[in-house]
């Protein structure tokens, strides 16, 4: 959040700087959960839990994930207002389902990813969710048995969904 005017009126060079902290945090973050980094999309991040291995708690450790990666922000984030001028906050949006795992691409390039419409969802609530504000779908929270409180925030319209998807905050 607030990333792009940041980008803007910034140096590539101390974009890149700015981004490879977060990223080197955020990432152990998500191998601490045993998840995987999928990709880094300009500022986003795409982990995946339960795929490679198999995860029985995927959703948990998503979750668990995200309240460290929010965590940690928060508190470094007075640092990076002083080190890059600008309010540093996360917006996370977490879904989950099957999809297709594995190699995408062309015959001159493949790249290791995971694709479906549960991961569009998550990238619909990401861009939804506020700053410092992660959500999560009805099949997330219903996943996760104990350790987390949420909040539901009701149906809302995805774009490209024909129908609502029930959304929580994680609280």
């Amino acid at each position: 959040v607030s990333f792009t005017p940041f980008a803007e009126s910034s140096p590539p060079e101390r974009v890149v700087a700015f981004l490879n902290q977060l990223f080197t945090t955020l990432s152990e973050v998500v191998f601490r959960h045993d998840g995987t980094v999928d990709k880094f999309i300009g500022d986003c991040l795409m982990a995946v839990f339960g795929a490679p291995q198999t995860q029985p708690d995927h959703a948990a450790r998503a979750v668990a994930a995200a309240e460290d990666m929010q965590r940690f922000v928060e508190a470094q984030a007075p640092a990076w207002k002083q080190e890059f001028g600008f309010d540093v906050r996360l917006a996370v949006g977490i879904n989950s389902g099957e999809a297709v795992v594995g190699n995408l691409g062309s015959e001159a390039r493949m790249e290791y990813t995971v694709i479906g419409d549960v991961v569009n969802v998550a990238a619909r609530l990401e861009a939804m969710a506020r700053p410092n504000q992660t959500l999560v779908t009805a099949e997330v929270a219903t996943q996760v048995k104990d350790g987390f409180r949420f909040n539901s925030l009701g149906e809302a319209e995805i774009r490209g969904k024909r129908r609502a998807v029930t959304i929580l905050e994680l609280g």
